[in-house]
């Protein structure tokens, strides 16, 4: 089905001004008598009614706005940074990219021209085909008058012309991959930039994770022709500044500076083509030049931080990270390090972190959004002791209920953890979530002995990754309750390979990738034995990405009659052309042992071969509704194509749902509807639901 997109217009990144009187964003929305649809900057008055006026208008759209501490702007652009727009210095690097994509999206004039010449890999990223355009951050310097208290500010002070390419044309992207953002740079009250971004150019960047912090003194000052330069400086060649990180192969990210601008802190991971691998901290004193550890990866501690945030005393650096399927808010001592002890503050949903709001009373209060399997997410005001030197329980307050009435009416199941044996003997750890309409009575009824009235179908939904988990949290792309709501018991494996669990528990699937297949074999048997109301002749099983490929391995391993119909969404049905055709070749390297054309790859116990769904094709047999996008670039479309093509021709009941314009994900909000219907009616007809209508409880 196709349908056509509501005039809709897009916000994204709020921003507090400085003094906090006033708040930034991004909107898509039209300027005036100006329609075209570009992003810009606008901002709103917070100390009363006000309509949101433009702040800023760029020849480009732009993105991942800051409003930093100096009281300037920083906004991300994609901006060519060839060889003729290193000749167009003249211009600047926005209004050139802007009439450069004017005169090439001129079929007249071009003629119907349209080819690109590639030298190197990569050719493309995520959903898109790569050019000569990447990512810059452009500082915007506001006017002295910004924080006066009134409510108009100049917009004199914020053309384009004031933006500053903060890497001056530099070929490389920051933000930097498909999912960067703002947090790949740093800007300090002094004027020091941070960038966490690839060596220019680098011949291995297909196969290789490396990321590097680079260094730039004073550099908001330079760029203006103010201040002096610093001998550090003048020890580096490197364009990008003082590389921090050249002795580190891997990823090196999120660079912070510390409030007095003294330190900056980065996440460190070790390995050179591992994207999974366990996650550090380091910090760099700008005073001395001496970078130390604060946590030394994997050895003194078995979960990852994903995030930096200093307190606003610079004496802790909080975090959040994946403990056990949940996302915690954790802090460590911004000088003794994991010695010093680290952290653990919640333990229950999971939390994002958005900054320190006060400490006062021997507390700190954070502003977070909280998450859960049975709330989607809200802010909270949470708070912390202020030393924090031991797990103790930090205290929430929810400020909004944006979902609260919605929620009270919804049919939700309740959920619950099993642990159960799973592959090498070891516990593993899944949420089950019991279908809506089953009462806690009913449930200790037949527990204790009785018969049930009804036994109801099984969706087991494997996540993606394969280094991921399925959280407590409010997924809106698989969102556990949506099953739950129509009727299904739903379990959750987080399988060998998954976050949270231990980085060995981790690694445990790289080289072995049957092993999430194993884990939820086991999974099912065991809810099968613990929950007699559970019907073992209507099990489903259903994934995306990896999991995706578990649907595909299943439909060959798993035992005969075990599911009743499967759901494979952007999933891998030949690991060797899967090789041949991602734009991420450091993660079947990684995940395989190296690339496919090597002589162990070709052998038949090789992972590449042994572990490939279309190895046992011929035994085919279960109903699958395969779902890919387009734009897929992971995991190409063929790759659907072909599972699509092998279960027709082995004449095994299935559907294709192909989405043109989709990526990896599904992310239009009519593609999605349109998504969630075709996947629950595809189980439900291999169910006994098909016989209880469409019309769903959620």
């Amino acid at each position: 089905a196709e349908g056509r997109q509501h005039d809709w217009t897009a916000v994204s990144s709020p921003q507090f001004s400085p003094c906090g009187k006033r708040l930034a964003f991004l909107s898509d929305r039209n300027a005036g008598n100006d329609k075209k649809k570009k992003t810009r900057v606008w901002v709103l008055p917070l100390d009363g009614p006000g309509e949101a006026s433009l702040l800023a208008e760029f020849p480009i759209s732009v993105g991942d706005l800051e409003w930093t501490d100096r009281g300037g702007l920083v906004v991300s652009a994609s901006v060519y940074v060839d060889q003729r727009a290193a000749d167009e210095q003249e211009k600047h690097p926005m209004a050139a990219t802007a009439d450069r994509d004017g005169a090439l999206a001129d079929a007249d004039a071009m003629g119907g021209l349209n080819a690109v010449l590639y030298r190197k890999l990569p050719v493309r990223e995520w959903d898109r085909w790569l050019d000569a355009k990447m990512a810059h951050p452009f500082y915007v310097p506001l006017g002295d008058d910004v924080d006066d208290g009134a409510n108009a500010l100049p917009p004199s002070s914020f053309n384009a012309s004031n933006a500053q390419d903060l890497l001056e044309g530099i070929p490389t992207a920051v933000p930097s991959g498909a999912f960067g953002g703002s947090e790949d740079w740093s800007i300090s009250r002094q004027g020091h930039v941070a960038f966490s971004a690839r060596p220019p150019l680098a011949p291995d960047e297909a196969w290789t994770t490396n990321r590097n912090i680079y260094l730039k003194r004073n550099h908001l000052q330079k760029q203006r022709g103010e201040g002096e330069k610093n001998n550090d400086d003048e020890d580096s060649d490197d364009p990008l500044g003082i590389c921090l990180t050249s002795d580190n192969p891997g990823y090196d990210t999120n660079p912070t500076f510390s409030p007095d601008g003294k330190r900056l802190a980065w996440l460190t991971m070790a390995g050179p083509a591992y994207e999974a691998d366990a996650i550090g901290i380091r910090v760099y004193d700008l005073e001395t030049g001496i970078a130390s550890t604060l946590l030394e990866a994997e050895a003194e501690w078995e979960y990852s931080p994903h995030s930096l945030t200093w307190s606003k005393d610079g004496r802790r650096l909080y975090f959040t990270a994946d403990i056990r399927s949940r996302g915690a808010l954790c802090s460590i001592d911004a000088t003794t390090g994991a010695k010093g002890g680290i952290a653990i503050h919640t333990s229950e949903s999971s939390l994002s972190l958005h900054g320190e709001i006060d400490a006062n009373d021997g507390q700190r209060s954070f502003l977070t959004t909280m998450q859960s399997l049975t709330m989607p997410s809200e802010l909270f005001i949470t708070t912390t002791t202020a030393k924090d030197t031991k797990d103790e329980g930090a205290t929430q307050r929810q400020l909004t209920h944006f979902n609260t009435g919605t929620i009270a009416e919804t049919s939700l199941g309740r959920p619950g953890e099993i642990i159960y044996k799973g592959a090498k003997d070891e516990d593993v750890q899944a949420w089950f979530i019991r279908p809506a309409g089953l009462s806690v009575e009913e449930e200790e009824r037949i527990n204790g002995g009785g018969e049930p009235t009804k036994k109801y179908p099984l969706a087991v939904i494997y996540h993606g990754g394969p280094q991921g988990s399925t959280g407590d949290d409010w997924h809106y792309r698989w969102n556990l309750q949506y099953y739950a709501s129509m009727g299904f018991a739903v379990l959750a494996p987080n399988f060998h390979g998954s976050t949270g669990f231990g980085h060995q528990f981790c690694r445990d699937i790289s080289q072995n990738w049957e092993i999430g297949g194993i884990d939820t074999i086991d999974g099912v048997r065991a809810s099968l034995e613990k929950y007699p109301w559970l019907d073992p002749e209507q099990v489903v099983g259903l994934g995306a990405s990896y999991g995706g490929y578990t649907s595909n391995w299943l439909n060959g391993n798993a035992p005969k009659g075990m599911f009743k119909a499967l759901v494979c969404h952007c999933g891998t049905f030949d690991l060797r052309s899967s090789y041949y055709s991602t734009e991420e070749l450091f993660f079947m390297e990684t995940e395989f042992g190296g690339p496919a054309y090597t002589e162990r790859s070709l052998q038949k116990d090789s992972s590449y071969q042994k572990y490939t769904p279309s190895a046992k094709v011929h035994e085919w047999e279960t109903p699958t509704l395969v779902i890919h996008g387009a734009r897929d670039f992971r995991l190409l479309e063929s790759e659907g194509i072909s599972t699509f093509t092998a279960l027709q021709r082995r004449n095994v009941p299935s559907q294709l749902l192909y989405l043109p314009t989709e990526n990896h994900h599904c992310l239009n909000y009519q593609n999605s509807m349109v998504w969630h219907e075709t996947v629950i009616s595809w189980i439900r007809e291999w169910t006994s639901l098909s016989s209880e209508g469409k019309d769903g409880s959620c």
